[in-house]
């Protein structure tokens, strides 16, 4: 996790990239308006997942991309992923996931999430399919079969010791921190050596959901 602006200062060509910090922040700005008004209600539909007294709400898009959707986050891929999530406890933190069907990108680097945390609003944007390294054993004391076994595929990929490589929904559940202070926590991978082909999809998905108003 880092946040773009010091992404940016970092650079050499901070002043040829001004033009770039601002546009983010506008799209971020924007969208987070979106999901707290009354749009947000006609765009969306409501999903849950439920785990004793936690209940969590899934906003996912009511418009069906018509093209392949194996880069969209569903109600029922989310609900999986935090069946399967060792420390329930963590799940005090979000009372919503937003499934927001948007490429943001600038440059070498893409957003990956929003968290609001007085809202406990977590977004998922539309990102390259990556994985998280995490150490989960001593934390959660459960055998390493309990991942290697029934988490598998573009869920968990298991090393054969203590560290997996994990979902990121899995890894902004455990980086994320609550708070009534009205801050955004921003998410972001750089793209280097990423597919060019996935790149594409990402951006024919976000500009057909842009047209439908998301």
């Amino acid at each position: 996790m880092f946040d773009i602006k010091e992404y940016y200062e970092s650079q050499e060509d901070l002043n040829d990239r001004g033009g770039d910090i601002v546009t983010i922040d506008d799209d971020i700005a924007h969208d987070i308006g979106d999901l707290l008004s009354s749009r947000f209600e006609n765009l969306y539909r409501r999903d849950r997942y439920k785990h004793d007294g936690t209940v969590i709400e899934i906003l996912h898009p009511a418009l069906q991309y018509p093209g392949p959707s194996s880069l969209l986050m569903n109600p029922d891929r989310v609900r999986h992923l935090l069946s399967f999530y060792p420390e329930k406890h963590d799940f005090r933190k979000i009372e919503k996931i937003v499934l927001r069907p948007r490429y943001v990108e600038v440059g070498s680097i893409e957003l990956v999430s929003l968290y609001l945390r007085r809202q406990k609003i977590l977004v998922l944007y539309l990102y390259h399919p990556h994985f998280y390294r995490m150490r989960y054993a001593a934390a959660t004391g459960r055998d390493e079969s309990y991942l290697r076994d029934r988490l598998i595929g573009d869920a968990v990929k298991h090393d054969g010791d203590t560290e997996v490589h994990a979902h990121p929904l899995w890894y902004l559940i455990t980086m994320i921190r609550e708070g009534d202070d009205g801050g955004i926590d921003k998410f972001f991978i750089k793209k280097s050596d990423m597919n060019g082909r996935i790149c594409e999809v990402l951006n024919d998905i976000s500009f057909f959901y842009s047209r439908h108003g998301y």
